[in-house]
């Protein structure tokens, strides 16, 4: 409430000129040495004094008034957004939105093509969008022409009060006479814009300004949200392909050989075992994915849990000891479906290699979190290796790949005889 006061106050110096003049009228009317006031000589004064705290309690509610109505509104989009599946959804959904619940008459939204550097219509409601997802008239605009172009550019949202005198208007449908477009950021770069058209000079305000950026900044999130979904669909789609695709072809291939007439005994063992071999790593395979994409295990406890079983399993059947030492609020820490899946995966590879090549003793492993950064380290005592001859292996390569798809730091120190420490250092966004 105090904060209301305050911007009135500051922003309509009508209030202090009232205040000074009748003041000003009190001291006149008021003779020198004359010290008792009597409300029948000082009415107009007590008057407007009430007048002006009315017009203050006025203004006050009607501003309180104003912006639970942006907030309901506001409310409503982001309700409605957040059903919506894909980016045309999104577009189509905010477009009938801008003039079913603001009371805009027309909106129209492009996406830009980068490819081409061209804003697009993607979707419309009003005058240009006479039946379901229909755009009569679609046109493209250059970045940097018109003002829909200007504001692509600039990533500045604008209202024009009079498009008749602004050169850069270009007559879509029809002409008309104020303009409104906002832009549609996405990852630090301009997306779309939003635009909307009224046939009455400075028919926009500030307040559909703020509602149309606030609507703008729903949109931003809820496809950054899909588009990252979107990535992380594709990466599992590759995930899949690269690494089961390739070993179900071998499995086929090793069977038919098997089956083969006249083979003997011994060959036909072999080809079984390797079949064996191969449908185990598609199972573990597999199992991590699953893992992964669950959403159950979105808290680093369960990356963990997991990392400790994958250990009892494979240290303890080598016979060696291992010890994991956790530090800071590891357990407040959430990760997306990439970072758990990667950092679990890394975790694994090094593992592996200090099983099969350290020939090592004991591995530690150090778990911190601190701030925005997680740390894991794990240290073994074995032989070492020699890191450049080492970065040939595809084990290595995969670490390496997978931290930098991370945008994480991976350090490897390896003295030989002494034993190997591989850190990674993830930003918890």
């Amino acid at each position: 409430m105090n904060h209301l006061i305050f911007r009135f106050l500051k922003n309509r110096i009508t209030i202090p000129i009232l205040l000074s003049a009748c003041l000003a009228l009190q001291t006149k009317a008021q003779p020198a040495g004359h010290s008792t006031y009597r409300f029948s000589e000082n009415w107009w004064w007590y008057g407007c004094t009430l007048l002006i705290a009315a017009v203050v309690v006025y203004r006050i509610i009607h501003s309180l008034q104003q912006r639970l109505k942006e907030e309901k509104i506001i409310s409503a989009f982001a309700t409605t957004l957040y059903g919506q599946k894909t980016v045309e959804d999104i577009f189509w959904s905010t477009a009938k939105g801008c003039v079913e619940k603001i009371g805009l008459i027309d909106c129209v939204v492009y996406q830009l093509d980068p490819g081409r550097n061209l804003l697009l219509q993607k979707a419309a409601f009003g005058p240009k969008n006479p039946w379901r997802r229909e755009i009569i008239n679609r046109i493209e605009i250059p970045v940097g022409k018109g003002i829909v172009g200007s504001v692509a550019e600039t990533g500045k949202a604008e209202i024009i009060y009079n498009t008749a005198a602004d050169p850069r208007y270009i007559v879509d449908d029809e002409r008309r006479l104020s303009e409104i477009t906002v832009p549609v950021w996405i990852e630090g770069k301009v997306f779309g814009v939003i635009d909307s058209e009224h046939p009455r000079r400075h028919f926009y305000k500030k307040y559909h300004l703020r509602l149309l950026k606030k609507i703008a900044g729903i949109c931003s999130e809820r496809i950054a949200k899909y588009l990252a979904e979107d990535r992380l669909r594709s990466k599992i789609a590759r995930d899949l392909h690269d690494e089961i695709g390739s070993t179900l072809t071998s499995i086929n291939i090793l069977s038919k050989v098997a089956m083969q007439e006249g083979l003997e005994e011994d060959k036909i063992k072999i080809y079984l075992q390797k079949i064996k071999d191969n449908s185990g790593n598609i199972m573990e395979r597999m199992s991590d994915i699953v893992w992964a994409v669950n959403p159950v295990n979105d808290s680093f406890d369960k990356v963990i849990l997991r990392m400790k079983e994958f250990a009892a399993e494979i240290l303890e059947s080598a016979g060696i000891n291992y010890y994991f030492s956790e530090e800071g609020s590891l357990d407040k820490t959430q990760l997306n479906l990439e970072q758990r899946k990667d950092i679990y995966l890394i975790f694994k590879e090094a593992v592996n290699n200090a099983v099969k090549y350290s020939g090592a003793t004991e591995v530690n492993v150090i778990l911190q979190k601190e701030n925005d950064r997680l740390k894991m380290i794990i240290i073994d005592n074995g032989n070492g290796f020699d890191t450049e001859a080492a970065y040939a292996g595809n084990g290595i390569k995969n670490m390496q790949n997978r931290a930098a798809g991370m945008q994480s730091v991976l350090k490897m120190d390896a003295i030989k005889g002494t034993g190997t420490t591989i850190a990674l250092e993830v930003i918890i966004t």
